[in-house]
C-alpha cells in the first residue's frame, strides 16, 4: 500500500477498539520509507487510551520511523528494538512483537546486517501468521527482496521473485509491483557485472520488460509514488542500454507529473549524461561524467548506487573513446569499492554467524523460561481456585456482616430517637432547673436585701417612733404650761439622739444601695480614661494602713514603676476594697493577723493581678458559689454576701475582664484579676 492509499482518520481513536483500525494501517506500510507519512495516525494512537499490546506496538512503530530518517544514527535504535522485540515476546504479545521485529531489520538492513535482517522480516512473517494474517505475512517475505538487493544476492533475488509471482494469492497490487520492481533491479545489477555487452544484452532486455510492465501496473491501480520510480528507473536504464530518446522521454514524462525536485534529482542529472554520452557527444559529456563521478557520495546507499552506474559507464565509453587512464581508474574505483561490499558483507555475515552461535543458547533459554511459565501457570490455576474459595467465604462472610449491619443500622435509628426524646425531656428538665435556680438566686437576693436592710430600717422606725413620742410629751407640757428647763432639755437630747440614729440607719442604707448597684456591672457614671493602676494600688496601700496597722495585718505589694490602663479607676478601687474587705471579714475574721499580697504585671493583652491572702480559705463546696450575690455562711454576722459577686460583676461585666479563685482551707486563697488594656496597647 502507497502513501496514497493510506486510510484517515479525522477523529483520535478513544478507546483500543477504535485504536485498531489506525494500526492496520501502520501495519500495511511497505517500507520504512512510507512511516512519515503515517505521522499523523502516529500522532493520534499516541493520544489513545491503548491496551498493553497496542501501546508496545505503537512503540515499535515510532521506533520504525526513527530508523527510516537518516539524520538518526541506527546503532543507537539497535538496543532499544531488541529489547522492545525481547519485551513483546515476553509478555506474549505477537502484533506488537511482529512491529518490533519489523523496526529491527530496518535497523538492521542500515547496519548492512542483512542475514540477521532476513531472519527478522521471517520471523515477522510467522507472527503474522500465527494471527491468521496472511496478507500481512506474505507482505513480510515479500520485504525481504529490498534486504536481498541491498546485500547484492542478485541471483537468489531474482529467483526468489519468481516463486512469490508464481503464487499470486496473497499479492496486493501494491506488493504484485515490488516483486516486479525488485526482479528488475537484480537483472538491471547483474547486467552491469557482467564482462561484454553480449552477456549484458538479455538482462538488458528482461530489466526493459520487467520495468515498462511495473509501470503499466502502476497506472493500473493508480500507485502513484510507485509510478515516479518506475519512471526514474525506465529513464535510467534505457540511458544504460543507450537509448537516449526513450530516456529523455521517460523523463519528460516523470518531471511533467511529479516535479524536477526530489529524491530523483541526482538521477536525473546521472540520465542526462548517459543519453548525452549515448548521443555521442565526448566533447561535452564526457568532462561531465568525470565531474559527476567525482562530486558523489559513495558513504550512503544512493550514492554507492550512482557511483556503481557511473563507474560503468566511464568504463564503457572510456574504452570507445580511446580514454583508457580514465577507464582504468574506473575499474580500479569500481574494484575498490566492490571489495568494500564485501567486506561489509563478511562483517555483516560475521555478525550474524556469531548470532546463530548464539542461538541454541537462547533457545535453550526460551525452554527454560517456557517450562518456568508453565510451572508459574499452573501456580497461578491453583492461586485463582484458592482465591475463588476465599472469595466465596468472604461474599458469605460481607452477606452476614450486612445483616448484622442491617440490625445494628435499625438499632442505632432507635437509639438516635431515644436520645432525641430523652435530650428533649433532659432540655425540659434543664429549663425548670434553671427557673427554679433563677427564682432561688431571686429568692435569697430578695432575702439577703431583706436581712440587710431591716436592720437600719427597724434602727431608722424605733428612733423616728422615739422622737413622735417625745415631740407629742413636749406638746402636752406646752399645752398643759408645765414644763421644767431640765424637762425640755432631756427631750433634745432625746430627740437629737432619734435624729442621729435615723441618719446613721438612713447612711448604711445608701451603702448598701450603692453596693447593690455595683452587681449591675455599671456601679459609677465616670468616663472610661488612662491611668497608672501601679500608682492606684499604692494610694488605696497608704489608705489602708492605720486600719490594716489597728489587725495586725501586712499588705505586700509587688509592682512596676507604672501599670497603665485604659479604663474606670473609681471601679478599680472598688474592687480592691472589696478584696480587702474580703480578706479583713472572712480569711482573717477570726484570728488576729495575716499577711496579704499584691502582685500585679503586664502581659501581652492585659494587666494581671494576683491577691493572695494566708488566710482560713474556702472549702470546696463553696466555690462554685462565691460569686452569686448574697452567698455568705455568715449572713447576719460579719457580711452580706456582695463582695465577690461585685467584684465578679465590675471586673467581668463592666471591664470585660476574667476573675479566677483558687483557694485551700487554712492555706488562704488567691484571686487572679486579667484587666485588658482597653486600647489594644500596653504603655
Amino acid at each position: 500500500m502507497s502513501a496514497s492509499e493510506t486510510p484517515s482518520y479525522a477523529a483520535t481513536a478513544s478507546t483500543a477498539a477504535e485504536a485498531e483500525p489506525l494500526l492496520h494501517a501502520l501495519r500495511a506500510c511497505l517500507m520504512a520509507q512510507e512511516m512519515p507519512d503515517h505521522a499523523p495516525t502516529l500522532r493520534q494512537l499516541a493520544a489513545s487510551r491503548l491496551n498493553g499490546s497496542q501501546a508496545l506496538e505503537l512503540a515499535a512503530f515510532e521506533l520504525l520511523a526513527r530508523a527510516a530518517d537518516a539524520a538518526v544514527d541506527a546503532d543507537t535504535l539497535l538496543l532499544p528494538a531488541r529489547n522492545l522485540q525481547l519485551q513483546a515476546q515476553t509478555e506474549q504479545h505477537p502484533l506488537a512483537q511482529a512491529a518490533a521485529l519489523r523496526a529491527l531489520h530496518w535497523v538492521q538492513v542500515r547496519l548492512r546486517l542483512h542475514h540477521a535482517a532476513l531472519d527478522s522480516l521471517a520471523r515477522a512473517a510467522e507472527l503474522y501468521a500465527r494471527c491468521a494474517l496472511p496478507r500481512l505475512a506474505t507482505q513480510m517475505r515479500a520485504s525481504r527482496c529490498r534486504v536481498m538487493l541491498g546485500a547484492e544476492m542478485h541471483v537468489e533475488l531474482l529467483q526468489f521473485c519468481a516463486a512469490m509471482l508464481a503464487e499470486p494469492g496473497e499479492l496486493t497490487p501494491a506488493i504484485h509491483v515490488m516483486l516486479l520492481d525488485s526482479a528488475a533491479s537484480g537483472a538491471y545489477y547483474l547486467a552491469l557485472e557482467q564482462p561484454d555487452d553480449a552477456a549484458a544484452a538479455p538482462l538488458w532486455r528482461d530489466c526493459l520488460a520487467r520495468r515498462e510492465l511495473v509501470l503499466r501496473r502502476t497506472r493500473e491501480f493508480g500507485l502513484d509514488a510507485q509510478e515516479c520510480l518506475a519512471l526514474l528507473n525506465l529513464a535510467v536504464v534505457s540511458a544504460s542500454c543507450e537509448q537516449a530518446g526513450a530516456s529523455r522521454d521517460y523523463m519528460a514524462q516523470l518531471c511533467a507529473k511529479f516535479g524536477r525536485d526530489g529524491y530523483w534529482s541526482p538521477w536525473l542529472r546521472l540520465c542526462v549524461l548517459l543519453a548525452d554520452c549515448a548521443d555521442g557527444a565526448r566533447e561535452r559529456a564526457w568532462p561531465a561524467l568525470l565531474a559527476y563521478d567525482a562530486g558523489l557520495d559513495d558513504e550512503t546507499p544512493q550514492g554507492t548506487r550512482l557511483r556503481e552506474i557511473t563507474l560503468c559507464a566511464i568504463r564503457r565509453y572510456g574504452r570507445r573513446w580511446g580514454r583508457l587512464d580514465a577507464a582504468l581508474r574506473a575499474t580500479i574505483a569500481q574494484v575498490g569499492l566492490e571489495r568494500r561490499h564485501k567486506r561489509a558483507l563478511a562483517t555483516s555475515l560475521g555478525e550474524t554467524l556469531s548470532a546463530v552461535m548464539e542461538r541454541p543458547q537462547l533457545l535453550h533459554q526460551n525452554a527454560l523460561l517456557a517450562q518456568h511459565g508453565t510451572v508459574l501457570e499452573n501456580s497461578l490455576v491453583q492461586r485463582n481456585q484458592e482465591l475463588g474459595e476465599a472469595l466465596e467465604t468472604l461474599r458469605r462472610e460481607v452477606a452476614v456482616r450486612q445483616q448484622a449491619e442491617a440490625a445494628l443500622q435499625s438499632a442505632h435509628d432507635r437509639l438516635e430517637q431515644q436520645v432525641r426524646e430523652r435530650t428533649d425531656e433532659l432540655a425540659h428538665a434543664m429549663r425548670a432547673l434553671m427557673q427554679q435556680e433563677k427564682q432561688l438566686g431571686m429568692s435569697r437576693m430578695v432575702v439577703g436585701m431583706a436581712h440587710e436592710l431591716n436592720t437600719p430600717l427597724g434602727n431608722a422606725r424605733v428612733a423616728a417612733s422615739a422622737i413622735t413620742a417625745q415631740a407629742e410629751h413636749l406638746r402636752r407640757g406646752l399645752d398643759a404650761g408645765a414644763l421644767r428647763r431640765s424637762e425640755v432639755a432631756g427631750l433634745l437630747d432625746s430627740v437629737t439622739h432619734g435624729g442621729a440614729l435615723v441618719d446613721r440607719a438612713l447612711a448604711q442604707i445608701s451603702r448598701l444601695v450603692e453596693r447593690f448597684k455595683g452587681l449591675s456591672g455599671q456601679p459609677t457614671q465616670e468616663p472610661a480614661s488612662r491611668f497608672d493602676l501601679a500608682e492606684r494600688l499604692r494610694f488605696c496601700a497608704d489608705a489602708w494602713a492605720h486600719g490594716l496597722q489597728a489587725r495586725a495585718v501586712t499588705l505586700t505589694l509587688k509592682l512596676p514603676d507604672q501599670l497603665w490602663l485604659h479604663g474606670y479607676p473609681g471601679a478599680c478601687q472598688q474592687v480592691f476594697q472589696h478584696l480587702l474587705d474580703n480578706c479583713l471579714l472572712h480569711a482573717f475574721g477570726r484570728r488576729a493577723g495575716g499577711a496579704i499580697v499584691v502582685e500585679a504585671r503586664a502581659a501581652a493583652d492585659a494587666i494581671v493581678i494576683d491577691w493572695s491572702d494566708d488566710g482560713v480559705g474556702i472549702a470546696p463546696e463553696h466555690l462554685a458559689q462565691v460569686f452569686e450575690p448574697f452567698y455568705t455562711t455568715q449572713l447576719g454576722l460579719t457580711g452580706a454576701g456582695l463582695g465577690l459577686a461585685s467584684v465578679h460583676s465590675m471586673v467581668v461585666s463592666l471591664m470585660r475582664g476574667q476573675v479566677m479563685l483558687a483557694s485551700t482551707l487554712q492555706r488562704g486563697t488567691r484571686v487572679s484579676l486579667r484587666l485588658p488594656y482597653g486600647d489594644g496597647s500596653a504603655s
